[in-house]
């Protein structure tokens, strides 16, 4: 032991034990000789205590290990330091890109962020709320489900919350999303240009905000180009890639199968292209393919996926600085931010789309001459896309 720290037999319980976990304020106060008060005005930063207490305090507690009772400090304060975040996943990248910028954002501000799962589960998002509002967080940053329960929402009345990646309509608060609907919009554009008339798509159900929104940006490009969408050739449900495994093994297995599909999550992509190694089928040979999202392992997919990329860190960004400006002081004559934050995607065209093959042209899987252009007042967005 150094001379001049005394460790008490308190502190000696178990040497493989944690000294944080015993250490009290009153341990610090005999250690140093002072009362157990004084201690604690040091700790909380007292103006009429002075800076040399202050600092033998400080040297106390990092040699002895003490770590002060947040939820007490919370109690006292009525101001919590948690900010929570409560995601699907984190497998996702888009997750994982906002876990982290939210940590350190949360660092830099004095605040330490706690991550939860909901499963897309409405109860267990409930559980999760629950406990972040009795551990009285600051704020909360998640991607609603889409049955969230009302006394979810009851909870989130009166804290500051941002919405991420989706929005729940029955809950007023900001959000942030991708512009998924433009995403489709443009990436249906781009298969209609190379001469796909039987276009499959498979995305998430229309009661997430997401999954509508990107079914509407498919079905826009078709009315532009003046094509109906064969709804025999869309398939919604979950996100996962079991889904979209199974969903397009079974469009491409039907009697008259798609020239060109287009999936509406990085998941999805992931089941899509195991239904097509099992059937034998390559992109864009056989098949052309747009997936959604960019995760690493797209560029590495031999000959390159194309697809609807996601400005995650820009996203995750604008998440985490609505959150933390609904947290700061009310500051004169600056503008309280969009409330609504849509950003938009890139499109990102690599090796797996390409025109429709002669053969099935011939079969008449296309619209004859005349048709399938885009109507004169679309024409021009066409073009720029």
């Amino acid at each position: 032991m150094r001379a001049g720290y005394l460790v008490t037999d308190r502190m000696r319980k178990s040497p493989k034990s944690s000294i944080a976990q015993n250490v009290t304020i009153k341990d610090i106060a005999e250690h140093l000789g002072i009362s157990h008060s004084t201690v604690s005005r040091a700790l909380s930063d007292h103006p009429y205590t002075n800076a040399g207490t202050k600092d033998k305090v400080r040297r106390a507690v990092e040699r002895l290990g003490y770590v002060p009772n947040a939820a007490a400090r919370n109690l006292r304060s009525d101001k919590g330091s948690l900010v929570g975040l409560i995601l699907p996943e984190i497998q996702n990248e888009l997750f994982g890109t906002a876990a982290q910028i939210l940590s350190q954002r949360c660092l830099k501000n004095g605040l330490q962020m706690v991550f939860a799962a909901s499963e897309d589960d409405a109860q267990i998002e409930y559980e999760h709320v629950l406990a972040l509002r009795e551990a009285r967080a600051r704020g909360i940053i998640l991607t609603p489900t889409p049955r969230m329960l009302d006394k979810t929402l009851a909870l989130l009345q009166d804290i500051p919350v941002v919405q991420f990646s989706r929005r729940h309509k029955r809950l007023a608060a900001p959000s942030v999303s991708v512009d998924g609907e433009r995403g489709c919009l443009v990436a249906t554009r781009h298969l209609l240009q190379l001469g796909h008339r039987r276009i499959a798509y498979v995305g998430m159900e229309s009661d997430r905000s997401t999954g509508a929104e990107r079914l509407v940006g498919y079905l826009k490009a078709h009315a532009e180009y003046e094509v109906v969408a064969d709804p025999s050739l869309s398939r919604l449900g979950p996100s996962g890639p079991e889904f979209g495994n199974t969903a397009v093994m079974d469009i491409l297995q039907s009697r008259h199968p798609p020239t060109a599909l287009l999936l509406g999550t990085n998941a999805l992509t992931l089941g899509a292209l195991k239904a097509m190694r099992q059937l034998g089928m390559e992109a864009p040979r056989d098949l052309s393919v747009v997936g959604f999202g960019d995760p690493s392992w797209y560029a590495l997919w031999s000959p390159g996926i194309t697809t609807i990329g996601v400005p995650q860190v820009e996203m995750a960004e604008a998440a985490a600085s609505h959150l933390m400006r609904q947290l700061a002081p009310p500051a004169q004559g600056v503008a309280d931010p969009a409330p609504l934050i849509s950003i938009e995607p890139t499109f990102l065209v690599r090796g797996t789309t390409g025109h429709v093959p002669a053969a099935k042209n011939a079969r008449g899987l296309t619209r004859s001459s005349g048709k399938g252009q885009p109507s004169a007042g679309s024409r021009a967005a066409a073009t720029r896309a």
